[in-house]
């Protein structure tokens, strides 16, 4: 039996991914966690396989930590990035924390339980759209002739970025959580490929997304 544990913040996701496996002969979801550090705990004192983790876990950079953490501390555990970003430096920075696979929120049911077996016996596990992912970004990007995919709401956290708002301005604003907002200015980050905020209206401005 391939023991699971399902990493994520939202609990309604993490009853839907264990709604998928539940039929499964030869896989279990053995632990549940909702917190990071819970995820360390439990694998201190429980046996487990494959960790299911969402890399927004709260916050990207912690989600990496976490993946890192995980496959240094327990090499035996094998770790599939399961999350709702699509950008291609991201899926290279987690394969680089060790991540065996990678899988957007949309996966199937059957792209799932195939990841889970894959990775459990040592492989890695990538479907054709994160190999397209891999495959076109670099090029694209270099050429620099190809706009990125921002969500609208992507698209407004960054004109409030650009006028010099605080977080806790953007969310009054939006009408979201201060964690929505931190969220969309990590998405931003990794779509634009910069390491912090300053470099980040800079490169939107070369582009034209901002005046």
């Amino acid at each position: 039996m391939i023991r699971v544990l399902i990493a994520d913040d939202h609990n309604v996701f993490v009853e839907g991914i264990e709604s998928l496996i539940s039929g499964s002969a030869n896989i279990q979801v053995t632990e549940r966690c909702y917190t990071s550090a819970s995820v360390l705990e439990r694998l201190e004192t429980t046996a487990v396989d494959v960790v299911l983790l969402d890399i927004s876990f709260p916050q990207i950079e912690d989600g990496l930590s976490l993946c890192e953490a995980i496959t240094r501390q327990y090499p035996a555990c094998q770790v599939i990035a399961l999350t709702m970003h699509d950008d291609a430096s991201l899926i290279k920075r987690v394969v680089k924390k060790g991540a065996r696979g990678y899988l957007l929120k949309n996966t199937t049911k059957l792209e799932l339980l195939e990841a889970i077996e894959r990775v459990y016996q040592g492989k890695q596990y990538f479907n054709d759209t994160i190999t397209q992912i891999l495959l076109t970004n670099g090029k694209t990007r270099k050429a620099g002739n190809v706009r990125l995919n921002l969500t609208p709401r992507e698209s407004e956290v960054l004109a409030l970025i650009a006028q010099g708002l605080t977080t806790q301005q953007m969310a009054t604003q939006l009408f979201v959580s201060v964690k929505a907002v931190e969220f969309h200015r990590s998405s931003l980050l990794l779509k634009f490929d910069v390491p912090n905020t300053a470099l980040l209206i800079k490169t939107a401005m070369e582009m034209q997304y901002i005046d």
